[in-house]
């Protein structure tokens, strides 16, 4: 029996548009290309990437493979997809056939001649409340809520659900590449109450003032679950979901996911300042908001907050703008290591972060060091008192955990050295 042809390309759409192919030239490399008139026409525009300005010539291995894999999941996750889908977990080409369809951002990458899937509801199995509870509890081996018929990809080492959420709050699971609009995360037994510390930090960072993606918890099936909304995804007049452009600043920067930590090569608190201050649409407020953002995670004591966990959202209007925040877990309240994932000033380990380094971070950063201090000062003690009021939400609301006490102490203990720390 003659075997099937080598998969030659990948046609890669943005927003509904071709404009490019993936290449895989052998030895697990991937070059990729935009189309020749999007590259007559667009030359050295912000398309795709930071990290891929529109040219005519091809981009070799090392400048593509940043963005394509910074598309797929991480770690065990996929692993366990590259296992249900019969794909070497190092085959990136081969992995984003499989699940390309359906990305973070407004990517859609199909295998060459074939066409993205429609972006109405029509592409959607609707699940019944049994079939939900099923999906979630089947997640260790079937991440993403993974089948033949489903199609998606999101980067990260978290189990997630990728679901559709209709206006009547029913889930269900989009086929074929169709857009989803919501995240579910579930709680699992290495990570106790990840659902509820993640709800908690997310509600105190927007009762600081900051712009968080939208969530909830809810119960699927006795399990204690976080539904986050897909600030990449909106909702047409005419009931179609629309794909919003967006990537991580990995991405951007040209970095593999393998390396995100900056001890590892990783992005730093300042090559990100820089990138907001090179493309950003409101660099000046959005550098504001992403130190307060840092400052957020060092608060709750989130210290996996790497560069895949910051990100910039596309717009026609405002052009590149810093993403809502999203991922913000509290690591301190486990037993994990405490080592930052972005140093400040120079400082990896928490407890020795004071008024000094967050001054020399400042510095490095070409901000006001003296208006930097003053707010996180008071960013510290707001984040106490939302803390507090978060916390009374959730004991009315019914997803109250005794870790969302713990996290309080964090952050209390680490608003204190900063509200009485050493003096700017």
């Amino acid at each position: 029996m003659p075997t099937a042809p080598r998969l030659r390309a990948l046609d890669v759409y943005l927003a509904g548009a071709h404009v490019g192919k993936l290449y895989r030239p052998g030895s697990g490399r991937l070059t990729y290309s935009y189309d020749v008139d999007v590259g007559e026409e667009s030359a050295g525009e912000l398309l795709l990437s930071v990290s891929l300005p529109v040219r005519v010539e091809r981009f070799p291995n090392d400048q593509t493979r940043p963005f394509f894999e910074g598309l797929l999941p991480e770690g065990a996750v996929r692993e366990q997809v590259a296992r249900e889908r019969g794909v070497s977990a190092q085959n990136a080409f081969g992995l984003l056939a499989e699940i390309g369809a359906e990305c973070a951002g407004a990517v859609v990458i199909v295998p060459e001649g074939h066409e993205p899937a429609a972006t109405d509801i029509s592409s959607v199995r609707w699940l019944s409340d049994g079939e939900l509870a099923n999906a979630v509890a089947n997640l260790p081996a079937h991440p993403l809520g993974g089948s033949t018929d489903v199609r998606v990809s999101l980067g990260g080492v978290q189990q997630k659900l990728i679901v559709t959420r209709a206006p009547n709050g029913r889930f269900g699971q989009p086929l074929g590449g169709a857009p989803s609009t919501h995240i579910i995360k579930p709680g699992t037994e290495a990570w106790a109450d990840i659902a509820a510390n993640e709800a908690f930090c997310l509600r105190v960072a927007r009762c600081c003032g900051l712009t968080t993606a939208s969530s909830e918890t809810i119960d699927i099936g006795g399990t204690h679950c976080l539904v986050v909304e897909r600030f990449d995804r909106t909702l047409s007049d005419d009931m179609r979901i629309v794909r919003l452009h967006q990537e991580d600043f990995c991405q951007a920067l040209g970095v593999l996911p393998d390396s995100k930590y900056e001890s590892e090569g990783g992005p730093s608190i300042q090559q990100i300042v820089a990138a907001i201050r090179e493309i950003g649409g409101a660099p000046a407020a959005d550098v504001n908001a992403f130190l307060r953002a840092v400052a957020l995670n060092f608060l709750v004591g989130n210290s996996d907050a790497h560069g895949k966990n910051f990100g910039l959202l596309y717009d026609h209007h405002n052009g590149a703008r810093l993403a809502p925040l999203y991922d913000v877990v509290s690591t301190a309240v486990y037993e994990v290591t405490t080592r930052m994932a972005m140093f400040i000033g120079g400082e990896e380990e928490p407890a020795m972060v004071t008024g000094a380094e967050w001054r020399r971070l400042a510095i490095e950063c070409t901000v006001n060091a003296s208006l930097l201090l003053r707010d996180i000062r008071q960013l510290g003690a707001r984040a106490i008192e939302c803390g507090g009021a978060v916390a009374a939400t959730a004991v009315a609301e019914g997803w109250y955990r005794p870790i969302i006490d713990e996290i309080r102490a964090v952050v209390e203990e680490r608003a204190r050295l900063l509200i009485g720390g050493q003096p700017a």
